[in-house]
This record gives C-alpha cells, structure tokens and sequence, in this order.
C-alpha cells in the first residue's frame, strides 16, 4: 500500500525525514550532471577531517559553503568517503531506516510516495541501478 505525500518546502522535508530515524544512514538514488544514474549510501554528519579512500586524511578547508541550500544536499559519500552535493531537482528515490520513497515531480509541485514495505529484489534492482523498476512500483 502507497501512500502520496505532498510537499511545500521540499529540502526542509527531506531532511527531516532523514534525521528522524536513529541510523542517520540513507541511501539515495539520483541522476548525475552528465545524465548517469548513481546510487549511495550517505549521512549528513558533518565532518572537518576525514580519511579519503587512498587512507589519507582531509582537512575541510575554513570556506563557507557555495551550493545553495535549498537546491542541494550536503551529505558525506559513505562509499567514496567524500562530500556530495545532492541536487533535489534530480533526486529520483530515496530509502531511509526500512521505507522507501519514490520522488515524483509534476510541474510545479513535488510528489513523495512512500512504500512501507519493498520486497528485498525491488530493492536489490534499485541498488544496482535498474530503475525502470520505479514506473512499475
């Protein structure tokens, strides 16, 4: 059973839903600037230092930052070990805790359904890039 969830202030809604479950872990999945499909596993813990993937340690530079917050999310890349601005404009599903949200846009609104329950190979197809599954859902 879905059910529609319709949104006024879109990136306020989105990270409320994220940080209202204790894991604070969520995968996303979103269409790239040069049209590919990515999929990850993010947080939005804030970080000054990190270890990058080649075991070296990043200091976050004393810049404020340059995206604008209302059309991106800053969250840390739990895979490439990295920031990553999220466009919400091209966000196309979002998984939190054990919920699944597709994100449908009309013209001038923006429309989350939620899925209490996915069956574990929907997901599955999800994660690994097969999102011709959304249209079916």
């Amino acid at each position: 059973m879905q059910q529609d969830v319709r949104v006024k202030d879109f990136p306020l809604f989105i990270e409320t839903l994220i940080e209202q479950f204790k894991s604070e872990k969520f995968r996303v999945g979103f269409v790239k600037k040069d049209g590919s499909n990515r999929v990850g596993k993010f947080d939005l813990i804030y970080r000054v230092r990190w270890k990058q993937t080649d075991d070296t340690m990043y200091k976050r530079k004393g810049v404020a930052r340059t995206t604008d917050s209302d059309e991106y999310l800053l969250a840390h890349d739990l895979d490439k070990k990295a920031p990553r601005n999220i466009s919400y404009a091209r966000m196309k599903w979002l998984n939190v805790g054990k919920k699944f949200y597709k994100i449908k846009r009309l013209k001038t609104k923006v429309k989350v359904i939620e899925f209490p329950k996915v069956a574990f190979d929907v997901k599955q197809e999800l994660l690994n890039g097969n999102w011709e599954i959304l249209e079916r859902i």
